[in-house]
């Protein structure tokens, strides 16, 4: 029986089937290098699992004066207060973030005690005089006052909102007038809290109503010189009856004295006083601000943190409809 000559396949590639399943052939480094190297290199320009390139954005982040510059920027403006801008010819208004900032620190300057509520009045009291009630209602005019610089620089911030938020009409993109809008509306609700609940209370206890009445009258008498007046000294007798003459709108008379010798003139001085119209309204308007003194400074605090709330979500807004329109022509 003849035996079959071992044939020699060296040079030839191996079956696709063959090299797929017989792990000589991924093994051998001697058996398909001419073709297993154009398939090796086809694989590495193949495209991912996904089958779809990602497109890369040009403004990378590491690319310098891109996006981590302007980054650093706004945490700067975001975050370090600063001094108002001299008014001249190079006057910059407040930024909105620096606006928001001056918001924040505004809660610090809150007054932090809380005044006592005053005992019941009593008009007929030995005590009821106007240095008992000054010193008792002190400590609630000085928690009024506080309260009252507080919203006074808080309405002056908002008055600064709209310079900040400006922009030409035509600029804007539909969602950012809708962003305007609603940051107007929300400013002027927080306004209309402390003017509708927290300004009349202040404003009783600060400036109540008053008269203005004359308390006393002061005369003053000097003798009169009669070159000055243009007349001649005559002496009078005994029987003249005293005369007044009124000189001008000051209340001056000359007065003739009835030894006929001396002739004097007559000032008059009113010195006015400013008595409470209501005493028991005002105590009433002081014993309810005392009452109430955590509430309503809550209430202020409230306002003013809604309001640089506000602008930080219109911040975000804002940042996002800028980086809409950014992105649009940005990617290759």
């Amino acid at each position: 029986m003849a035996v079959d000559k071992p044939v020699k396949l060296d040079g030839f590639a191996p079956a696709a089937g063959a090299g797929a399943a017989g792990p000589s052939a991924s093994t051998s480094p001697g058996v398909g290098s001419g073709v297993g190297s154009g398939t090796a290199a086809a694989a590495t320009k193949a495209p991912p699992p996904g089958g779809i390139l990602t497109k890369r954005n040009k403004r990378g982040p590491n690319k310098k004066g891109g996006a981590a510059a302007k980054n650093e920027n706004n945490t700067a403006e975001d975050t370090v207060l600063k001094p108002l801008s001299d008014v001249g010819a190079d006057f910059a208004p407040l930024s909105l973030p620096q606006i928001q900032l001056r918001l924040k620190g505004l809660l610090d300057k809150l007054p932090k005690d809380l005044p006592a509520v005053p005992p019941a009045h009593d008009p007929h009291a030995a005590d009821a005089t106007a240095e008992s009630r000054r010193r008792l209602y002190a400590p609630i005019k000085a928690f009024a006052g506080g309260l009252q610089v507080a919203t006074e620089e808080y309405n002056l911030l908002l008055s600064l909102v709209s310079c900040a938020a400006y922009n030409w009409g035509v600029d804007r993109s539909g969602a950012s007038t809708q962003n305007l809008g609603v940051l107007s509306a929300e400013l002027q609700q927080c306004q209309d809290v402390i003017s509708n609940v927290v300004s009349a209370r202040l404003s009783n206890v600060l400036c109540p109503a008053v008269d203005v009445l004359i308390g006393e009258v002061e005369i003053v008498r000097e003798e009169a010189n009669s070159e000055e007046d243009g007349e001649e000294a005559a002496p009078l007798s005994t029987n003249t009856p005293a005369k007044k003459r009124k000189l001008n709108e000051d209340r001056l008379s000359a007065t003739a004295a009835t030894n006929g010798t001396a002739k004097h003139n007559e000032r008059r001085i009113n010195h006015y006083t400013r008595p409470l119209v209501d005493p028991s309204y005002v105590h009433l308007c002081h014993s309810i601000l005392a009452r109430n003194a955590a509430l309503i400074r809550y209430t202020v605090a409230t306002s003013i943190h809604t309001a640089q709330r506000v602008m930080g979500d219109y911040l975000k807004a804002m940042k996002k409809d800028a980086g809409g329109e950014a992105s649009q022509g940005g990617y290759y």
